[in-house]
């Protein structure tokens, strides 16, 4: 009875999904006014996302039934039909600020990105929510699976789906930056299947390199190690910078017809996005985490569900990943917004770019020390540590070369200028002269 009512709740919902891509998609396609989304059969798109929420709940309504007290069964069916709710206004609000944004009244572009910004923040804390639920109501065993299908070995890594979750994300931020100055979408595509993939390479090459000595790793006993990529070893590091140089090479050579600066100061922060996200696959894997904490008390603000994931060896261990992943959104806000928008009359186009080096580099430099010993690459667990303080101080050189260019060529101009000014009395003079 229980997989009847699961299979005919979970068809609603995922018929519900449907009608609400189709609606979108047949209301993008028409390039209608955004004011007509809600006259007509474009209705749909509102009736499915309610529906959509309600059957998501009705999904859970045999796990509520099965908690013991009230409030598990309250924060469950909250969690779940708000997560579900707030989830596909996203979706929809966000379709139609990527492809309606050229085509709408600009209220209705604010009014987009509001409801996109509120929904997508709101889904994150209803989920927290629906998982406080299901972890008080012990229905959430610890540890987590690592993946898909849940068990011991898993076909697909939650990790994988993380990094690849985090990377898809960046591409569909950054595009729709090139699609609001260029007025196209799909710029960066191209350049997305060759950066992704370099920066996968890239991070498994740093961590080879760093953990070659190491005899834990293998690697140098065995070389073939090299290449078992699903036990684990990828350096952020390394996926960062083969990313970008494969990024930019791509860029250079296909793309000569965009602004390169421009280009740099919007994809190279949003970095910090995709490595955000990415960090909740080693809260799922058990990995890449701080030192031990006796007193919990401290972390009381912390959901009941990562504090039990955080129980590992039988001792409490510091969220290195949660910190991490904050200070890396935090980055991207600061960058994007306070430097990006509030010092947009003193920045030179690549300081952007060159920002995202200074800010992971500090905080990694920041970090390292913090994670366990197990964790920390390189003899003496000082590889990742270097580098990061390599990029901190490379990123603030950079910086400042990249002003001291941007004066020098304008010191240059006004030279040219004065020099073409100085001249034109003279052949005045000539002139009058004959």
């Amino acid at each position: 009875m229980d997989v009847a009512i699961y299979v005919i709740f979970g068809l609603i919902f995922v018929g519900s999904v449907t009608v609400l891509g189709l609606g979108l998609n047949d209301f993008v396609k028409k390039e209608q006014d955004i004011n007509n989304l809600f006259k007509g059969k474009h209705r749909l798109i509102s009736v499915s996302v309610l529906s959509g929420a309600l059957s998501f709940l009705l999904l859970f309504l045999p796990l509520m039934l099965l908690s013991q007290k009230v409030l598990h069964t309250l924060l469950i069916g909250f969690g779940s039909f708000f997560f579900a709710l707030a989830l596909l206004t996203f979706g929809t609000a966000f379709v139609l600020h990527y492809y309606k944004f050229n085509v709408v009244k600009e209220k209705w572009v604010k009014e987009s990105k509001i409801v996109t910004i509120i929904s997508a923040i709101l889904s994150i804390i209803f989920l927290f929510v629906l998982l406080e639920g299901l972890t008080l109501a012990d229905i959430i065993t610890f540890p987590l699976s690592r993946g898909i299908p849940f068990g011991d070995s898993p076909v697909v890594a939650f990790y994988a789906i993380f990094i690849l979750t985090g990377a898809l994300l960046v591409l569909a931020i950054t595009d729709h930056e090139f699609y609001k100055k260029y007025g196209r979408h799909g710029i960066l595509e191209n350049g997305f299947y060759v950066a992704f993939p370099a920066g996968i390479v890239g991070a498994r090459i740093w961590y080879v390199i760093g953990e070659w000595n190491n005899p834990e790793s293998g690697f140098a006993a065995n070389p073939w190690t090299i290449f078992a990529i699903r036990d684990g070893g990828l350096a952020i590091m390394g996926g960062a910078l083969f990313g970008i140089i494969a990024g930019v090479w791509f860029y250079v050579k296909r793309r000569k017809e965009y602004d390169i600066g421009f280009g740099a100061d919007v994809i190279i922060p949003t970095i910090l996005v995709a490595q955000a996200i990415g960090r909740w696959g080693n809260f799922f894997n058990q990995e890449v985490y701080g030192g031990v904490i006796t007193d919990i008390s401290k972390w009381w603000f912390l959901p009941e569900f990562i504090k039990r994931q955080m129980f590992i060896l039988g001792e409490f261990r510091q969220p290195f990943f949660l910190i991490e992943s904050a200070l890396n959104l935090i980055g991207y806000f600061v960058i994007r917004f306070a430097i990006g928008e509030g010092l947009k009359k003193y920045r030179k186009p690549f300081d952007m770019a060159f920002m995202y080096i200074v800010w992971y580099g500090l905080v990694r430099f920041i970090m390292e020390p913090l994670r366990d010993p197990m964790f920390r690459m390189g003899a003496g667990g000082k590889w990742s540590q270097y580098n990061a303080l390599i990029f901190f101080v490379v990123g603030i050189v950079l910086i400042v070369l990249n002003h001291i260019f941007d004066f020098h060529k304008l010191l240059t101009s006004k030279k040219g200028k004065a020099e073409v000014v100085s001249t034109e009395p003279s052949a005045n003079v000539e002139k009058n002269e004959e």
